[in-house]
């Protein structure tokens, strides 16, 4: 097989590792008359055809059947395709084959830095491509592309889970605690369910008997609760929710707090901002971190960080949101404190996170109205 030239995010040995499963051997090589400039606005990079440039990566040198099935699977999900170019390895010039990425209409942005992207974009790449890997005699490439986002959601979720809360009480695991014996990927599309096979140690002592687990996997998640302690207000969002209809619940509009996914690369703050815009067109400040946790340990990866924030909730935040492009249909309501409390006493608010930080503010409610955090 005729050398792969690389040129962007797979010169960094711990993804490419990932990528092809084992180390291999690679040389500096340069494509003349070329360059690559950071995709505008993105984490990846782009080639651009630049009279007189020069496009530095690696020579990938004979890659295995293996390493070249796994790679046309992870770049081909995103469209990229082998193509024949004549490179400069040293002072000779040598055919090799470069992955091309389809047209996009992306502008190129400044000149590309990997060692930067390691820094910022290289452990949760790795992490992705890890699962695209894992799963690729499961999943098809298509399937790959159209859950992108997802899978990069859920590798956040374990760069994540790697601060893990303190085990004062409970058991301090070791790696050796669970065996995985198998794991299959019984269903994907924006969430997947999973199934493990696996032994794992018991409390007095020993391994036990096999055992079969299913775990509905998603990404980690924020919740929070605005609160106006000037006008001693909260804003909740109410919308059309799958989990009590599939239930047979005959109410399945909830109330709850605004939430949402935490994306790649993003931070629990991040997405706390992000998501105020976006559900309820509000501006948050003074975030308080009240918990994270497990809302259902016993069959869902999902891990939630709730906040308390200050806000201004004057009549005008209430009204109409979220986002038409991910179905959102989203009415924000702004009631007063003692409002927000009656309809937990009703059990009109039935949601665990928006219970969680109604209690919060209601322990923590004086002080918050007496420093005046809603002045901005």
């Amino acid at each position: 097989m005729q050398p792969i030239f690389l040129y962007g995010t797979l010169c960094h040995d711990p993804l490419r590792a990932c990528v092809i499963g084992a180390e291999a051997e690679t040389r500096p090589a340069r494509l003349m008359d070329h360059a690559v400039h950071w995709a505008a606005g993105e984490s990846f990079p782009l080639i651009v055809a630049q009279k007189g440039g020069s496009a530095e990566g690696l020579l990938l040198l004979d890659p295995s059947a293996e390493a070249l099935a796994r790679m046309d699977y992870f770049e081909g999900a995103f469209g990229y395709r082998l193509q024949d170019v004549e490179v400069r390895d040293g002072d000779r010039t040598v055919t090799a084959c470069m992955y091309v990425p389809p047209k996009t209409g992306l502008a190129p942005g400044a000149t590309w830095d990997l060692a930067g992207w390691a820094e910022r974009w290289g452990p949760l790449s790795c992490l992705t491509a890890e699962e695209i890997i894992s799963d690729m005699d499961r999943r098809s490439a298509a399937d790959v592309a159209r859950r992108f986002g997802p899978l990069r959601a859920r590798a956040q979720a374990r760069l994540n889970a790697r601060q893990t809360a303190p085990t004062t009480l409970r058991r301090t695991a070791r790696a050796e605690d669970v065996r995985l014996k198998r794991r299959s990927l019984d269903y994907s599309a924006f969430f997947s369910v999973e199934e493990y096979e696996l032994t794992h140690e018991r409390f007095a002592g020993g391994h036990g008997d096999e055992v079969s687990r299913t775990a509905f996997v998603s990404g980690d998640a924020i919740t929070v609760l605005p609160y106006d302690p000037v006008r001693d207000r909260v804003l909740l969002v109410e919308q059309f929710r799958a989990g009590p209809y599939a239930r047979g619940d005959s109410q399945p509009w909830l109330l709850e707090a605004i939430a949402g996914r935490i994306d790649g690369g993003e931070s629990p703050e991040e997405a706390v901002l992000r998501e105020a815009q976006e559900e309820a067109g509000i501006s948050i400040w003074d975030l308080r971190l009240v918990g994270q946790y497990y809302p259902t340990p016993g069959a869902k990866t999902e891990y939630l960080f709730s906040y308390l924030a200050s806000a201004d909730l004057p009549d005008e935040a209430a009204g109409l949101g979220g986002l038409e492009g991910e179905g959102e249909d989203i009415r924000a309501h702004v009631i007063s404190f003692d409002h927000a409390m009656e309809l937990l006493e009703s059990g009109e608010i039935n949601v665990g996170p928006l219970i969680i930080l109604l209690l919060y503010l209601a322990r923590h409610r004086e002080s918050l109205r007496s420093a005046g955090s809603g002045t901005g």
